[in-house]
C-alpha cells in the first residue's frame, strides 16, 4: 500500500504547486484528472481538504477569508508596489529564461521579478498557520532568490516553474513548522478515508448489503492493513460511508 499512498501524496503535492502558480485555486477538471477513480463523495471531501489548506475550487478564496486585518493590510500595501513590474506572457518569460541561461544578468532580474507576485500567492496557502505573511513573503523571496541563482541545473525553460515553487514551499514550511506537520498527518488521514471508502463500497456491492466494521479490517499480512481505528475514524469525519457501512 506504501506505494499506493506515495502516489496519493505526490498527487496531492503536485496540485498544491499547480494552485501556488494559477494564484491559489484548482479548477475542478484538474481535480478530476488527477483522481478520476474517486466517487463524487470523495471528490467533495478532497475539495473541502483543498479549501481548508486555503485552495479554492473554481477561483481563489477571498483574501479576507484567509488573512487577519494585520496582514492584510501589509499585503495590501506590498501588492501596491508590485504593481509597477511588469507582466511576462508565457512566450516572452520563455525567451527571458533562455537568455538568462546564456548569461543575460538584466534577463535575470526580470524572470526572478516575474515570480514575486507567485510568492505573494504561495504565503497565502500558508495564513492562518502560526506566522505572519510578511514572514512568509520574506523567506519565500530568499528561497526565489537562490532557486533563480541555481536555475542553470534546469533542463528546460518550463522546469523553472516548478524549481520555484518547490523552493519556495519548502522554505516557507520550515517557517510554519509544526503546523505543516499535522498538514502531512490530514493528507495520509484523507488517503485512509479514501481507501476505507473504496474498500467499503466494493464489499457491500459484492455482498449486497451493508458491511461491518470487522469485515474492513485489513489482513494482518497486509503492508499498510486498514485498522478498527481507521475505519472509526473515518466513519466519524464523513457520514457518507454509512450508505456501505452497518453502523
Amino acid at each position: 500500500m506504501n506505494g499506493d499512498q506515495n502516489e496519493f501524496l505526490k498527487k496531492l503535492s503536485s496540485l498544491r504547486e499547480d494552485a501556488a502558480l494559477q494564484g491559489g485555486y484548482l479548477t475542478e477538471e484538474e481535480i478530476e484528472e488527477a483522481f478520476p477513480a474517486l466517487s463524487k463523495d470523495q471528490k467533495e471531501l478532497l475539495c473541502n481538504y483543498f479549501k481548508e489548506n486555503n485552495i479554492g475550487i473554481g477561483e481563489p478564496l477571498p483574501d479576507s477569508d484567509l488573512l487577519d486585518d494585520r496582514d492584510y493590510s501589509h499585503l495590501e500595501m506590498y501588492l501596491d508596489e508590485l504593481d509597477e513590474l511588469e507582466e511576462l506572457d508565457a512566450d516572452l518569460k520563455r525567451v527571458l529564461v533562455m537568455n538568462a541561461l546564456n548569461g543575460d544578468r538584466t534577463a535575470r532580474e526580470r524572470v526572478l521579478n516575474s515570480y514575486l507576485k507567485n510568492v505573494v500567492d504561495i504565503a497565502k496557502l500558508y495564513a492562518g498557520q502560526g506566522a505572519e505573511v510578511s514572514d512568509l513573503i520574506g523567506e519565500g523571496n530568499i528561497a526565489l532568490t537562490a532557486a533563480i541563482s541555481l536555475m542553470e541545473s534546469i533542463e528546460t525553460p518550463e522546469d523553472l516553474d516548478q524549481m520555484v515553487v518547490r523552493s519556495v514551499m519548502n522554505a516557507m514550511e520550515e517557517v510554519v513548522g509544526k503546523e505543516y506537520d499535522e498538514t502531512e498527518l490530514k493528507q495520509k488521514m484523507l488517503l485512509k478515508v479514501i481507501r476505507v471508502g473504496n474498500r467499503a463500497q466494493s464489499l457491500s456491492k459484492e455482498l449486497k448489503r451493508k458491511v461491518s466494521v470487522a469485515e474492513l479490517v485489513g489482513d494482518a499480512e497486509e503492508e499498510d492493513p486498514l485498522t478498527e481505528e481507521d475505519i472509526l475514524e473515518a466513519l466519524r469525519i464523513t457520514g457518507d460511508l454509512k450508505e456501505y457501512i452497518a453502523v
